[in-house]
Order: structure tokens, then C-alpha cells, then sequence
């Protein structure tokens, strides 16, 4: 076996950053396109590339069975969706339903693209900025359970919307407000989403949510569920192999309210932050409940064993050596299962792998 170049594939969203990935892979962006995500791995959507001497092929054709999670390098410029992801049995059933429906798997008012779970992990490269899970708080919308609250928000009327945001919204006026406040959020959401004299209903969100800011290598986990969003900033993220989304405003893309609600945990609790547990001398790990992926940081020198899954290495600072390549900032390598690598240099990268 060896370990192999290998090519990432870029997500060209509205929210995304024009500098950071570009300038992650020595890229010019003259046009100031918005590069929002760089893909790592084998989705059938978006799958990253091997290159060998004379062809490229995709990396699903180099690995027996499914990679089973996905790695990206994100960056948002303006603020993505309110959104949760499926549990394994909501995603199984939610993509057999649509499949006798006769949708067809790129239409644009599909919610589910896969049979598969979402769990994902976000670690911080930049300042980071995010929602993430019910605050535990009162909110300005009543004292109801949260989940008769939520329900009631996001199926009111435009008309009932509009009357409950309005004086909100209206009385924020032009202050003073910093990243670490909500009413900066909500005016920028209401700037970016809010359209056609109306407000987006994706803006009670941000009073119901608990707003955090990681700093770089912090990180957060999100299970089956958790409402969140995320609002600015660059990380490595890595997931379950599966592109299911389901939205509940702050976007013009599909939402489906009544399939949201079917999936959202209703519980208020403070987000909790993860920081990297050192497992050698070079080596750190974002641990997570789930038995697709582990997160990973290599900062220099580092020898791997060989016992671990198929593997996708990210350069993230400086340049090194893993066995015959040398790499730099802005590479990709995938490991077949099993091999036995050396890291060397001054270098820091992410590692996804499969946890043992």
C-alpha cells in the first residue's frame, strides 16, 4: 500500500469567505467568489479526489466498503442556516419516504439526500462564532415548554411574524453591539435574510439559542437534533458521511418546518465547549460519542503505528514530511487503512480517522 496525494473539492456557497480557503491553498481569487467549504472525502456528492502519476480517480474507488465520515474545511463569511440533523432511524425512514415519493435526489425541496445520521464536530481555526443548542434562559417569547414555543414561532402566520419580530427588531435601532451579543446577530440576519418587507422567522433562533464564541482549537460537538447555527468564522469539521440538512430559516434554500420539528431535541442546557485531550507528545484528540469519526491535531514530529482505520491528513500551518511527500499548508493526504506513516517538520495538521 502507500498513502497517496489527495485532491479536495470546494463548496462555492453564498455565506462562504472570499480569502480564507484560497488563501489556505495559494489560490487567486481575483473574482472574490465565495469559497465556503473545501470537501474531504468520499461523498457521492462532492467526492475529494486521488491523484496518481497519470489520472485522477475518486477516493470511494480506493477504499473497501464506505469512508464513513466526511471532513471540510469551513468558512462563513455572513451567517448560515438554522438547522438540525437526523438520527440514523429519522434519516433511514425520511429518505425511504422521499424515494417512493418520486423526489428526486437533487431537488431542491428534498430534505433527505441520504439514509445516514449527521453527527458533527467543529474545531475552531479563526474566531468562531455559533448557536448551538436551547439555552437554558428565559427568552422574550413566554415561559410555554420549549417545544410548544418552537412550534408555535415557527408556524405562526407572516403576518403573526412580522408583528412579534418588528418591535424587537425595530428597537435594536443602530447600537452599539460586539459579536458577543445578540442583537449584533439578529441585526445582521435581519440585514443578510429578512426580504421583502418581511421578517425571517429564523430570527427567533438567535433569542432561543445559546450564542458562543470559540477561540482557536475550541471546539463543539453537535448530536442527532441540536439546533445551531453558525455564524462566522473557519474551522475543520468532520461528520458522519452524510449531507442531510434540515432548516428552520435564515436562508432561501428548502425549509421544511414540519420535518424540523419532528427531529429537534427540546432541552435547555449551556453549550458545552471541547478542548483536545493530548494523547502523545504531538498529538491530540477532539473526542466524540459517535463511532464514525475522531478528530485529531498532529503539531510536528509524529510516528503512527499503523493500527487505524483509512485516514485524511490536512496541513493547516507550515510544511513537513509524511514518508516520501513533502507537504505544506493547504495539502491533503489519505491513508489507507493500516499504514504506517511518519510525520516530520514544523507543521501542524488534522487527522480524520476512524476511533479503535
Amino acid at each position: 500500500m502507500s498513502i497517496y496525494r489527495l485532491e479536495p473539492r470546494v463548496q462555492h456557497y453564498a455565506w462562504g469567505s472570499t480569502n480564507f480557503i484560497p488563501d489556505l491553498l495559494g489560490v487567486d481569487n481575483a473574482d472574490r467568489r465565495p469559497y465556503a467549504e473545501l470537501w474531504l472525502g468520499a461523498h457521492p456528492d462532492l467526492p475529494s479526489r486521488i491523484l496518481l502519476e497519470d489520472e485522477k480517480r475518486p477516493l470511494g474507488e480506493m477504499i473497501s466498503g464506505e469512508l464513513p465520515y466526511l471532513m471540510k474545511i469551513l468558512s462563513a463569511a455572513k451567517p448560515l442556516s438554522i438547522q438540525t440533523h437526523p438520527s440514523e432511524v429519522r434519516a433511514r425512514e425520511g429518505f425511504a419516504r422521499e424515494n417512493a415519493a418520486g423526489i428526486p435526489i437533487d431537488a431542491r425541496h428534498r430534505s433527505y439526500r441520504d439514509p445516514h445520521h449527521k453527527p458533527e464536530l467543529l474545531c475552531a481555526l479563526t474566531d468562531f462564532y455559533a448557536l448551538r443548542g436551547f439555552r437554558p434562559d428565559p427568552t422574550p417569547f413566554g415561559d410555554e415548554p420549549l417545544n410548544t414555543l418552537y412550534a408555535k414561532l415557527m408556524t405562526m402566520s407572516r403576518d403573526e411574524v412580522d408583528a412579534e419580530l418588528g418591535p424587537i427588531v425595530e428597537s435594536l435601532g443602530d447600537g452599539d453591539y460586539g459579536k458577543e451579543d445578540r442583537e449584533y446577530w439578529v441585526l445582521r440576519c435581519h440585514a443578510e435574510y429578512s426580504e421583502k418587507g418581511h421578517y425571517d422567522r429564523g430570527l427567533f433562533s438567535i433569542y432561543l439559542l445559546n450564542l458562543i464564541h470559540l477561540e482557536p482549537g475550541e471546539a463543539i460537538y453537535l448530536d442527532a437534533g441540536t439546533l445551531h447555527a453558525y455564524l462566522e468564522g473557519s474551522g475543520v469539521e468532520i461528520m458522519a458521511n452524510s449531507n442531510n440538512v434540515l432548516r428552520g430559516g435564515l436562508t432561501r434554500k428548502h425549509v421544511d418546518i414540519p420535518e424540523l420539528l419532528n427531529n429537534v431535541v427540546f432541552h435547555g442546557e449551556a453549550a458545552q465547549i471541547l478542548r483536545a485531550s493530548k494523547i502523545g507528545p504531538s498529538e491530540w484528540a477532539y473526542r466524540a460519542p459517535v463511532k464514525e469519526f475522531e478528530l485529531r491535531r498532529i503539531e510536528g514530529g509524529h510516528v503512527d503505528t499503523g493500527d487505524h482505520g483509512p485516514e485524511i491528513l490536512f496541513v493547516t500551518e507550515g510544511e513537513g514530511t509524511v514518508e516520501e511527500h513533502l507537504v505544506s499548508r493547504g495539502q491533503a493526504l489519505f491513508v489507507p487503512e493500516g499504514e504506517t506513516y511518519h510525520v516530520q517538520g514544523s507543521l501542524t495538521l488534522y487527522k480524520a480517522t476512524v476511533p479503535r
